[in-house]
């Protein structure tokens, strides 16, 4: 089923820029509106020896101007918009709050990637969202840049699976999105043995052609070339495919996780969406 809503989590940061890009793009290919949402985290919580409400409250207003503005580039491509400014709370706990509000939405956040001690004191919000989000969820880290006039198409899908059920489950949105923008779809498996030598379609793959084709059997209207690559850093091989293909969207399926598990080392889909040149859709399983 198609995302009838597009939440766009933005901080209003470079990668949120990039994230806003997408937002449009998708609604424009599902015909969806589009609910920007911003958690305003600056509440002075302190009674401090000078005031500081008048600092915050520039920061507000700097906060509704940017609000305004990413709403009207969206508005000016055709979407329809409205706008959600929370204040105060936890963005990760607030934006799976909002997700649970709609009954088939899809949402759209930027990550500046944050590694080291300062990701496991304040964790990541993208990635804790992504694992524990019941819904699709395009990311867009540090190395993707979009333009607003890239067009309302993707036009290369890179799927990568591991052919678990978790990857599996991302299968049917490749589809939806290949048949949506009349894409290429390139569908990958990243082999860390290196014995395997199967050919592209050797059977392996046959329960990824299954689960594009909704188990109904292989149809004309799909296409999709199969592809095995062989290496033993699987994040590293993914990214590298996204960037020779080049695709402009990149699919991965996740296990969900719990939000102490997104505070430890990065996972592979993380990793990717680090690196990745272009956008990364997950849906957790």
């Amino acid at each position: 089923m198609s995302p009838s809503q597009i939440i766009l989590a933005t901080d209003f940061s470079p990668a949120s820029s990039a994230a806003r890009s997408i937002a449009g793009r998708v609604a424009r290919i599902f015909n969806a509106k589009i609910l920007v949402v911003h958690v305003f985290q600056y509440v002075a919580r302190h009674q401090y020896q000078v005031p500081v409400g008048w600092m915050i409250e520039g920061i507000r207003r700097d906060v509704q101007q940017r609000m305004s503005e990413t709403r009207k580039v969206l508005t000016d491509l055709g979407i329809e918009t409205e706008g959600m400014l929370i204040e105060d709370g936890f963005p990760s706990v607030e934006i799976l709050n909002i997700l649970q509000s709609y009954k088939n939405p899809l949402l759209v956040m930027g990550t500046h990637a944050v590694g080291g001690m300062d990701r496991f004191l304040l964790g990541s919000t993208a990635e804790e969202v992504l694992r524990q989000a019941s819904c699709p969820v395009i990311t867009t880290g540090p190395h993707v840049i979009y333009k607003e006039n890239d067009g309302p198409s993707f036009h290369r899908v890179l799927y990568a699976t591991d052919f678990s059920e978790a990857s599996l489950a991302a299968a049917p949105f490749a589809a939806m999105i290949q048949e949506s923008s009349s894409a290429s779809l390139r569908v990958l498996h990243v082999s860390a043995d290196p014995e395997f030598n199967g050919p592209p379609q050797d059977q392996s793959f046959d329960f990824v052609r299954r689960a594009l084709h909704g188990g109904k059997g292989e149809s004309t209207a799909l296409t999709a070339e199969y592809i095995t690559l062989h290496g033993r850093d699987i994040s590293q091989a993914i990214t590298n495919e996204a960037e020779r293909y080049p695709a402009d969207l990149l699919i991965l399926g996740v296990r969900r996780a719990s939000a102490y598990a997104s505070h430890l080392a990065p996972r592979s889909a993380f990793q990717v969406i680090a690196a990745a040149p272009c956008a990364v859709l997950t849906i957790s399983s």
